[in-house]
């Protein structure tokens, strides 16, 4: 295995982790910690609304029902310092045991900081 085997699985290794840190930091931590997964530029797709920069993410997403999001398997595609992935997921609210399912699209971009969620958008199936 060469040097560039060695960094493509070290870099699909940190994105794989950083996917799963989502929804865990979602429910279990400071909503500023689930929010440092972005990249300050950030873009967020949801419900027809494009929300830009962590601000605008943090207004919104901080209002967001609590409830448990289980992330499934990932497609993680890295080209350079860009990333390209897909994930399932579902959510179920804690107070109404609602449900919604769907994917997740994310573009991740390598910073100094390591991987970060450059935009993000929501599919929900129907």
């Amino acid at each position: 295995m060469d040097n560039d085997d060695i960094s493509s699985l070290r870099d699909r290794q940190d994105i794989a982790a950083l996917l799963d840190e989502y929804c865990l930091r979602l429910e279990l931590n400071d909503f500023e910690e689930w929010l440092d997964l972005f990249a300050d530029d950030c873009t967020y797709d949801i419900f027809r609304r494009t929300l830009r920069g962590r601000d605008e993410v943090r207004d919104m997403l901080s209002q967001a029902p609590a409830g448990i999001h289980l992330g499934g398997p990932s497609r993680i595609e890295v080209t350079g310092d860009t990333a390209e992935t897909v994930q399932s997921y579902l959510f179920i609210n804690s107070a109404t045991r609602d449900q919604n399912m769907g994917w997740y699209y994310r573009t991740l971009v390598r910073t100094n900081g390591g991987w970060k969620i450059q935009h993000m958008s929501l599919k929900m199936a129907k």
